[in-house]
């Protein structure tokens, strides 16, 4: 059994299985992976999927708005690796809720989900000495 997926205008995926469920789970990884049709926080479709690696070679896959240069950060699940967006606050590592502390009242109000779908603009922390 073949389908065929357009996640967004100029993005599409052929995925192929035996079972109709097989199927359906490669279409549903699809649309929660790949098919942002624009920024959670501008709503531009111009955006861009980025894969970017740290000091210690750790690699960081997102999706950045080239308007507001707002994120969406992606996460791997400890059992199988699979990809997926972080779009509510319990997925996000202490660092990161850290970093977004002000977004918790939110999260709090709508059962743990992040404001624009989880997209935001990165604000380095001040830290005073």
């Amino acid at each position: 059994m073949k389908a065929r997926i357009k996640a967004t205008d100029n993005l599409w995926f052929d995925v192929e299985a035996e079972q109709e469920d097989e199927v359906f789970k490669q279409i549903a990884r699809v649309q929660e992976i790949f098919q942002h049709k624009g920024c959670g926080h501008c709503e531009s479709p111009n955006v861009k999927f980025v894969c970017r690696f740290d000091s210690s070679g750790n690699d960081w896959l997102e999706i950045t708005c080239q308007e507001c240069r707002a994120k969406l950060i992606f996460g791997r699940t400890k059992k199988g690796g699979l990809v997926f967006p972080k779009i509510r606050w319990d997925q996000l590592s202490e660092k990161q809720q850290e970093q977004r502390i002000n977004e918790k009242a939110y999260a709090d109000k709508n059962r743990g989900y992040l404001p624009d779908r989880g997209w935001f603009i990165y604000k380095p922390i001040v830290k005073n000495n």
